[in-house]
């Protein structure tokens, strides 16, 4: 259970995952506890305080039109932690499940000490790892460089001005203009950083801890498929029910893992895909406005975001797509054992083997959109077509400031209404 010990393949594989998902009070494994409840509330709090801060300071409407995509994505992103958190916590105890049931894998590893099955567990901890750095490390730089450039330094004072400009990590200023001048701001441009934190953590963490839970499960799929495929006394070459029967029990087992997962995540999942829909027609926008007036920055900011964007969707739908065809993959995995020369009562348990693993397992949106890699490229695609429709919308407009006239992002609206029509 979670109360044994952890060992360096536990620590390995999952405190990456406690790092981030621990300050926000969704680590499975400090459930009941009350600071850890303590921190979901202020997480919670925080991230919705931030979708409703933004809200406010476009409603105000003192800035640009780049600004205010810009604050547009950051409020999405911080609804989309929000949701995501309280979601995990409402599954809390299916993800603990999976959570102790990994550490009872590496708990097990230690004591057989089998050096394939070791092999195979390392890999797919650090695959899983790999992906969590590779995805935190860009949304973490993204983060401090919004706390960097808000530092009231003479650095980032308009040319021709010694004198600093006291601005937000959150880019309130219009919002929170009257508190420049107070003591306050210090205390505003804390609280906001915290903010930016939680919004980063909730946003990316819960996609990676998904992708860390998922590479263990399929890492378990292929220690059991190995373990069908030599299932046999290679002396007297006698199979041993009882042993056949643990098999059985571990695939029921492992097929209760995912339906946990499935359960657990299928509406952060949708959530993500929503989102990330909406989030993809307005950045591809600002990628087409960015170009037309020649602002580089605004234009590789814009292309950021969509990267990280399609990585969050690819990550659900490798998982899911990998669960699915180590699943299947089990069922050969059964037909390549010794079955011929078994009893006859476990030469008929096999077909049942092979009949489970034939059935198709699916880690969903909303339980009707299948996450495999064909969803993605599906997705892919409809992206690149609808920022292709923009440019040649955009090509056919006259000459105008693109950064300044509000009627030129009129015309997408048309098609990104179809943009949805045609995901869903």
């Amino acid at each position: 259970m979670s109360n044994k010990s952890w060992n360096s393949g536990t620590s390995y594989e999952l405190s990456i995952y406690k790092i981030i998902m621990w300050p926000l009070g969704i680590w499975p494994l400090n459930r009941g506890e009350v600071f850890s409840e303590v921190r979901l509330l202020l997480a919670a709090m925080t991230q919705a305080a931030t979708f409703i801060c933004l809200d406010i300071e476009m409603w105000n409407n003192c800035r640009g039109l780049e600004d205010i995509l810009d604050i547009f994505v950051l409020s999405i992103f911080s609804l989309l932690a929000c949701v995501k958190g309280l979601l995990a916590r409402y599954h809390q105890d299916e993800i603990y499940s999976n959570v102790s049931s990994a550490i009872d894998d590496w708990y097990a590893l230690s004591i057989i000490d089998n050096s394939n099955n070791r092999k195979i567990m390392m890999k797919h901890a650090r695959i899983g790892r790999i992906v969590c750095i590779s995805l935190m490390a860009p949304a973490s730089t993204g983060t401090l460089s919004w706390i960097i450039l808000a530092l009231p330094l003479p650095i980032f004072a308009p040319a021709n001005s010694t004198d600093a400009i006291r601005n937000f990590p959150l880019q309130t200023a219009c919002t929170f203009e009257s508190f420049t001048t107070s003591t306050i701001y210090y205390v505003i441009f804390i609280v906001q950083i915290y903010q930016l934190i939680a919004t980063c953590l909730g946003n990316c963490g819960n996609d990676v801890f998904f992708f860390g839970l998922g590479m263990h499960i399929c890492g378990q799929l292929e220690i059991l498929k190995n373990e069908f495929r030599t299932f046999v006394d290679v002396d007297k070459m006698t199979t041993d029910r009882k042993r056949f029967q643990l098999l059985v029990r571990r695939h029921t087992h492992l097929m209760d893992l995912v339906e946990n997962l499935e359960e657990s995540f299928n509406l952060i999942i949708l959530s993500q895909l929503v989102m990330s829909g909406l989030l993809i027609c307005i950045m591809g926008i600002q990628v087409i406005i960015a170009l037309k007036i020649g602002d580089l920055f605004s234009g590789i900011n814009a292309g950021v975001v969509l990267s990280s964007l399609m990585s969050q969707l690819f990550l659900y739908s490798y998982g899911g797509d990998y669960l699915t065809s180590q699943n299947e993959d089990l069922a050969f995995a059964a037909y390549e054992s010794m079955w011929y020369t078994w009893p006859v009562n476990t030469m008929k348990d096999i077909g049942f083997v092979i009949f489970r693993a034939g059935k198709p397992i699916n880690i969903t949106a909303g339980k009707f959109v299948q996450m495999t890699l064909a969803t993605f490229m599906d997705i892919l695609k409809l992206a690149v077509s609808y920022i292709k429709s923009e440019v040649l919308q955009f090509r056919k407009e006259s000459r105008r400031d693109f950064a300044r006239d509000w009627e030129c992002v009129l015309p997408p609206i048309n098609s990104t209404f179809l943009y949805y029509k045609l995901w869903f």
